[in-house]
């Protein structure tokens, strides 16, 4: 008899549970979802705001007024996310409550390469990544002969650049003549001839102990041409 009653006390706790679950599973299929949670992670870009993202969403018909949470497809959403030309990566997921919560992190241009017939960012990850009306990053310009077979060597220098904040600040644009390039500086009119983008450490180097030892000397304006093309020489012309 007591072995009965065991029995039956767990039945009626199993089907209580069961009940519960389908009660709670019942009203979260009918709960209308709320989008209203959207974190765009902090960067110095801003490529995205919380009304472009929802405009975003909107001029790709995914709706999601009026809709429950049953009928509303977290990874459709995330997907359609991941194709914003400014989107890194993305995350959406809700609650019992049908609030969708969207988490977004930005894309970060570090190079703008606009020559004759093209107009576009690399991004952190040497990715090539449109313009956006929205918001213009302040990089260095990649301009003249620049195309596709010199991302990888753009990209490298790029990035040893934006590692010094000296060269970060004075270097403002490189432009390509045929797979040479010429830096040109913000402090100082010279064109510098860098050559190809090579043994940069040593050319970056070499060159910071000219204006070291030279330029507070000769003066910033005295030379219209720096050399760097050869080997452990810096070739200088006077304007």
């Amino acid at each position: 008899m007591k072995k009965l009653l065991q029995i039956i006390k767990w039945g009626m706790l199993i089907a209580f549970t069961l009940i519960v679950l389908a009660f709670t599973e019942k009203k979260q299929g009918e709960q209308l979802v709320k989008l209203n949670q959207i974190n765009i992670e902090m960067s110095e870009d801003k490529f995205l705001t919380k009304n472009s993202v929802l405009q975003y969403i909107e001029k790709h018909n995914f709706a999601y007024d009026g809709v429950v949470l049953s009928q509303f497809y977290l990874n459709d959403l995330e997907e359609i996310l991941l194709k914003h030309s400014a989107v890194r990566k993305a995350e959406v997921y809700s609650n019992q409550q049908g609030v969708i919560k969207i988490k977004l992190q930005q894309r970060k241009a570090i190079v703008r390469i606009k020559t004759a017939y093209v107009d576009y960012y690399l991004d952190e990850d040497g990715l090539e990544m449109p313009l956006s009306k929205s918001f213009t990053p302040r990089v260095i310009v990649v301009t003249g002969d620049a195309n596709q077979k010199h991302h990888a060597s753009i990209y490298a220098f790029i990035q040893k650049i934006n590692k010094s904040e000296f060269w970060k600040s004075q270097i403002t644009q490189l432009h390509f003549l045929d797979d040479e390039v010429v830096l040109i500086p913000r402090v100082g009119s010279q064109k510098i001839h860098f050559g190809m983008l090579v043994n940069s450490t040593e050319k970056l180097d070499n060159l910071y102990q000219f204006y070291k030892q030279a330029m507070s000397v000769k003066g910033w304006q005295t030379y219209s041409d720096i050399s760097l093309k050869y080997k452990n020489q810096i070739v200088c012309t006077k304007k």
